[in-house]
């Protein structure tokens, strides 16, 4: 690369996204607790890290309390990418669950793509949160530590990824027994990244029906450099929330009455933080940069928010700050903080449907003046 080069726009735009990194892996490295995580998912020891259980029984009794406004309704969900933090979707299963309400497509992406397939599939919230907590870092992380010399001594020919995916997809095509998403109890549209043509795709129900929900899923996780691209069709593909964070299109060209969306990882409400006079401030450029980083993404959530207009309800179950930087990654390593953000899920989507426990009133008629008497 010339020198001049490196003045190319997304050559400087990448430029600052690396110091923001760089600043995140600082402050991680700084938290015992994230590197003991962390060395204990990736190197585990025999007697030192074996695995303590976690109990299942995150939610408090079941109370129906129908949402009788959205009897009859076509309803869709959305949900964000958000890694480990969209564990807190158990919650929001379980509050659709006491309100009666069984969505008619779901779409996601990255970790909403992990529990939303479970939905899809016809598991329960309750059966949800037992196979998640049940789940050893091992059986769905597999970093390929032997193959790695070998990758540096070709030059990284045929490296798409340190970790593979194939933990994760025989996780759920054993516990599914290698369903195709074709047979889905509740549609699911998953969006994509062909690394090869540089484009969105779709992945689901209608579209590729043959594909297992194992396979569905380990294309979610699929994130360039740290796992695996996935081939299909020909095609290599990663998770589409590296392009479109709030993946709408399906439930905008779709006919659906209301719809939920989910947002684990943006600002809330799609409102990105006032920064004025960041100039001035010292560091102010890199929160220019974060707000610059995120830039895209709140555009394309803004747009999908605009299109559905007042048939959206968004709902933010977690903070979009716990998912910052490396702790992204220690939410998706760290089981032990998943049941609170399970029940997180649950109150956000519970308050969320309280507006529609009522039904509609219906409009009084009109009364017909009476004929005079001639």
């Amino acid at each position: 690369m010339a020198p001049l080069d490196r003045l190319d726009l997304y050559n400087l735009k990448r430029g600052f996204e690396r110091v923001n990194e760089a600043l995140d892996v600082g402050a991680a490295t700084a938290d015992l607790r994230f590197l003991a995580h962390a060395r204990a998912a990736l190197l585990p020891l025999p007697v030192v890290d074996r695995p303590r259980p976690i109990d299942p029984h995150v939610f408090p009794p079941f109370r129906a309390r129908p949402a009788r406004a959205l009897a009859g309704k076509r309803v869709a969900v959305i949900g964000s990418g958000g890694g480990g933090g969209c564990v807190a979707l158990v919650g929001v299963v379980r509050a659709f669950e006491e309100a009666g309400v069984t969505p008619d497509l779901i779409t996601a992406c990255s970790g909403s793509a992990i529990w939303g397939s479970m939905w899809s599939a016809g598991m329960s919230a309750q059966e949800m949160a037992g196979f998640s907590l049940s789940w050893r870092p091992q059986d769905y992380l597999d970093i390929q530590w032997r193959r790695l010399p070998g990758f540096a001594l070709s030059a990284l020919r045929g490296f798409t990824g340190i970790a593979k995916g194939d933990a994760i997809q025989r996780l759920f095509d054993e516990r599914l027994m290698e369903r195709p998403i074709g047979e889905a109890a509740i549609p699911i549209e998953t969006i994509a990244y062909n690394m090869d043509l540089g484009s969105t795709e779709y992945f689901g129900t209608t579209l590729t029906p043959e594909l297992t929900y194992g396979q569905v899923v380990r294309i979610a996780i699929a994130l360039p450099l740290f796992i695996e691209s996935v081939r299909v069709r020909g095609h290599l593909y990663v998770d589409g929330g590296v392009v479109e964070l709030f993946p709408g299109e399906p439930v905008i060209e779709g006919e659906f009455d209301h719809a939920f969306g989910l947002n684990f990882m943006l600002p809330e409400g799609f409102e990105a933080a006032n920064i004025t006079g960041w100039e001035t401030r010292r560091g102010g450029i890199l929160e220019a940069s974060r707000q610059l980083d995120q830039g895209s993404q709140l555009e394309f959530a803004r747009r999908v928010q605009r299109d559905l207009g007042d048939r959206l309800t968004l709902i933010d179950p977690i903070d979009h700050r716990l998912l910052r930087g490396v702790s992204f990654y220690d939410l998706f390593i760290d089981r032990t903080r998943w049941p609170e953000l399970m029940r997180l899920g649950y109150d956000a989507a519970t308050r969320a449907l309280d507006a529609f426990r009522r039904p509609p009133r219906p409009r009084a008629a009109r009364s017909r003046p009476r004929a005079s008497a001639p």
